[in-house]
């Protein structure tokens, strides 16, 4: 969240004469000057956050510096500077809003401070029904004090399961690409209705060779989870490599405006983690924020249940047999590959500069992103 600068109301000096006392001798008054009123200090907003609990939106907000009351407004998109006021001259610091009916688009609140910025916030975890993982990079500041566009970037997991609820709030958001970085059989196994969600071109990429080094650590009945934990953060760098095409594609795509756009993979975690990585690396996000929506996917889904439940396990033993012996195995090794730890991605970044130099160079040598493309970018999706 920016960081505004205090401002001052102006002053407004006022003079009133009043009559002195007067004799024979002297007809001149006397003037003393009203006290001058002071200063107002403009409220500044440190941090905003909106969740969708229960059915309700949870709005909250901090200051930086002196607090002061705000209201709450609701809009549907996001160059509409006021809309429905949901609560004026709030001294709390948080909000609670439950829509009537189902939500059926994208809703986003307006913090307007009584005197002083308003902000814009929206949920990052897009409150659908179904689906895995589906939430926004909007929001996020960069190093210059710049903020990502809140309705134009999308990251996602599977899109499987979907209701009908959630056909119509993804058709609000008005996709214009939709960036699949499944294989030919996770595609097969888990469907994306992308007529459904009405996304103007859905993009699929050939199956990449895979790497799967980190096997041999997972199978090695004298590994340790630590030892696994190693081992898929080291493969997060050839993973980048076997998706570099779907990468690039993505970067060619929004450097031409064609967005909003939303990528994906299965889980929504590693591959998907690692484009959004590089994606937010390129618009100036600082490196801590990048790990940290990284590390949110652990925050938003139970990936041992979601995957290692008894109906995803008797599902993986149907559609691929030979990965009996996965399920087979403790869960406490099974765990690591199923986390988004921190570690995994700073290991990846720290790979990739051991290799190249910079993740920029990276980019430009791999992905082909040029310094064009990449200033394309930041002039379409950040604003001031």
């Amino acid at each position: 969240m920016k960081r505004l600068a205090l401002a001052f109301v102006s002053l407004i000096a006022l003079a009133a004469c009043q009559p002195s006392t007067t004799d024979t001798a002297d007809t001149n008054s006397a003037a003393e000057p009203t006290p001058t009123p002071s200063p107002e200090a403009a409220v500044a907003l440190a941090s905003t956050e909106t969740v969708f609990e229960d059915g309700s939106y949870v709005i909250s907000w901090t200051f930086d510096g002196e607090a002061g009351p705000v209201t709450i407004e609701k809009v549907t998109a996001t160059d509409q500077m006021s809309g429905e006021v949901l609560a004026e001259n709030l001294t709390e610091t948080s909000f609670s809003y439950t829509p009537s009916g189902d939500i059926s688009e994208r809703q986003y609140f307006w913090i307007k401070p009584a005197n002083g910025e308003a902000e814009l916030t929206a949920t990052r975890l897009l409150p659908l029904e179904g689906g895995r993982n589906f939430r926004t990079l909007g929001g996020y500041e960069t190093a210059d004090g710049q903020t990502i566009v809140w309705d134009k970037l999308y990251r996602s997991g599977t899109m499987v399961g979907l209701t009908e609820n959630d056909y119509d709030y993804l058709s609000s958001l008005d996709l214009k690409v939709l960036c699949d970085f499944r294989t030919e059989e996770e595609r097969t196994s888990e469907p994306t209705n992308a007529e459904a969600i009405e996304a103007e071109e859905y993009l699929f990429f050939p199956d990449p060779e895979e790497d799967m080094s980190f096997m041999a650590a997972l199978m090695d009945p004298n590994s340790t989870p630590q030892d696994i934990r190693d081992a898929f953060g080291g493969a997060y760098f050839g993973i980048a490599h076997q998706q570099a095409a779907a990468y690039e594609t993505m970067f060619d795509k929004l450097a031409a405006g064609e967005a909003p756009l939303a990528f994906n993979c299965s889980a929504g975690k590693d591959r998907t983690g690692i484009g959004a990585a590089l994606l937010l690396t390129a618009l100036g996000v600082p490196r801590e924020t990048v790990v940290h929506d990284y590390q949110l996917s652990d925050d938003y889904v139970d990936f041992m249940e979601e995957f290692m439940n008894e109906e995803a396990r008797a599902k993986m033993l149907e559609e691929n047999p030979s990965y009996a012996f996965f399920l087979e195995m403790p869960p406490e090794k099974v765990e690591p590959i199923m986390a988004t730890y921190p570690e995994y991605i700073e290991t990846f970044f720290a790979d990739i500069e051991a290799e190249y130099g910079t993740v920029d160079a990276f980019m430009k040598d791999v992905l082909n992103v040029t310094d064009e493309e990449i200033a394309s970018i930041r002039t379409r999706y950040l604003k001031s």
